[in-house]
């Protein structure tokens, strides 16, 4: 008998061990994964997002709305969001939890706008929000306003190794990765020239969000966070980021990819066949002429049109009788060297190119294009030269017409008795200043005053702001590229 009790306590020791066992086991499986993954039991102080349109269980800090990436946000703007994936078929709220742990549901209120997307009142225990379609999705907590909006971001790529170049981005196709918790955007079988692209999406570089009877600017574009090629690897991305680089043209399929565990954004871009048949269009054009004393160290280096691969201009005085050549490298030894198809004088026209010098009838500042595009196979390059009266313009803010009146005659500079171009009176505002170009957007051939100096914008992003106050004038020497606001 007593051998008996002895082995009903060592049964009982072992099923408490075992059981023991069991629950550590189970403790330390629920700790493993991601921590961003992980149910919150008690919640920290913030925003969440929750409901069975989203893919969270219930509040996790991969669900807990951040900080945007704004774009020149006043200090102290009061708004966080979360780039979330969102199904049609349910529903979410916004979950707020205080600095005491009491946890308030927000659901829809009255509508207070609908562009640039859906903005709502929150109210307490308010109705479910839902989306019309499953997508990826920008949720804005507007805290100041107690506002949210609710942006789709059906992201593409952009920029000049793109096929829309930077007018516009070309489409990506969104999905979600529900066994990786990713979303990605593929495009596939895509053209790349051997130059820059981002990521972005409603056709703006930044979108405004209602806040405080203003807006707000949030960048809706994603780039490189350090400026770098994009590659078979993975980057990661920011918003507002670099441009990222194109190591050679080819055909690509390109991934965008966001985490929804952490919520980082990623890029690859996988060549599947290098594109080695096609000449390249030259990205520097220099002219050199008897204005110049035909030395390559004097030859002014011409203007890149944005957007327009092998356009170039500048505004030259040029003596009757003189004559000019061009090329894209300083030198009479490599590069492309032309002219014109003869030496018979020429006024303002169009010009195919040619062997012989370009020379000017009459004396006087030209505004001088070159245009060089593609042959119809791919493997040669034409060449035209366009001279024109040149045609500064004040535009925007500044200018009697506006932004709804561009390039109007009001606002076009004219030549004074000292060889300056002398604007109208400006408006206060910001100062912006273009010529006009056949086929080119105002922003594509912009340039402006820079502690005297005339800065042109080439292919670069926007300028820094010039502000002048009513009543104030410009004056630009093309001679030597100087500028004065007077």
């Amino acid at each position: 008998m007593f051998n008996d009790l002895i082995l009903d306590k060592m049964k009982k020791v072992f099923e408490y061990i075992a059981t023991l066992l069991l629950l550590l086991a189970v403790g330390t499986s629920c700790e493993e994964g991601n921590d961003n993954w992980k149910v919150i039991t008690a919640v920290p102080t913030g925003l969440y997002i929750t409901g069975d349109a989203t893919i969270y269980s219930a509040a996790a800090t991969s669900s807990q709305l951040t900080t945007p990436a704004f774009d020149n946000a006043p200090e102290g703007t009061n708004i966080v969001g979360i780039y979330t994936w969102l199904k049609s078929s349910g529903s979410f709220t916004m979950l707020e939890v205080d600095s005491e742990g009491n946890e308030i549901n927000y659901g829809s209120g009255e509508s207070v706008a609908t562009t640039p997307a859906p903005t709502y009142r929150l109210t307490v225990g308010g109705s479910p929000f839902t989306v019309a379609k499953d997508g990826l999705y920008y949720v804005a907590f507007n805290k100041a306003d107690n506002q949210l909006t609710v942006i789709p971001t059906d992201f593409g790529i952009i920029g000049d190794a793109t096929p829309q170049q930077w007018n516009d981005e070309t489409a990506m196709a969104g999905a979600l990765n529900e066994a990786q918790a990713t979303v990605e955007y593929t495009i596939k079988d895509v053209t790349l020239d051997k130059k820059e692209m981002k990521f972005r999406y409603l056709h703006n570089w930044g979108v405004d969000i209602p806040y405080q009877g203003a807006t707000v600017k949030m960048h809706s574009n994603m780039g490189a966070v350090a400026k770098g090629a994009i590659s078979e690897a993975f980057s990661e991305c920011k918003g507002g980021g670099d441009n990222f680089t194109v190591g050679k043209a080819g055909i690509y399929d390109v991934t965008l990819k966001l985490d929804l565990r952490t919520g980082v954004f990623s890029a690859q871009a996988i060549c599947t066949a290098e594109d080695t048949s096609s000449a390249t269009l030259p990205e520097k054009m220099f002219v050199v002429g008897a204005p110049w004393d035909w030395k390559w160290e004097n030859a002014p280096e011409m203007i890149p049109v944005h957007s327009h691969d092998g356009m170039f201009w500048g505004i030259y005085y040029i003596e009757a009788g003189q004559g000019v050549k061009f090329n894209n490298e300083m030198s009479w030894d490599t590069g492309d060297n032309f002219g014109a198809e003869n030496e018979e004088p020429k006024g303002y026209g169009e010009y195919p190119a040619g062997g012989a010098n370009l020379v000017i009838s009459t004396s006087g500042y030209y505004q001088i294009v070159v245009i060089c595009t593609l042959s119809a196979d791919k493997k040669s390059i034409n060449r035209k030269i366009v001279l024109s009266e040149p045609e500064p313009y004040l535009i925007g803010d500044a200018a009697a017409g506006g932004w709804d009146a561009q390039l109007a005659d009001v606002d076009k500079f004219k030549l004074n008795a000292e060889g300056e171009y002398v604007s109208p009176v400006c408006k206060e505002g910001n100062l912006r200043m273009c010529v006009k170009l056949e086929n080119c957007d105002w922003w594509q051939t912009e340039f402006n005053v820079f502690d005297g100096k005339i800065l042109f914008r080439g292919k670069g992003n926007d300028q820094d702001a010039v502000k002048v106050a009513a009543g104030q004038t410009v004056k630009l020497n093309f001679k030597d590229n100087t500028g004065s606001i007077q």
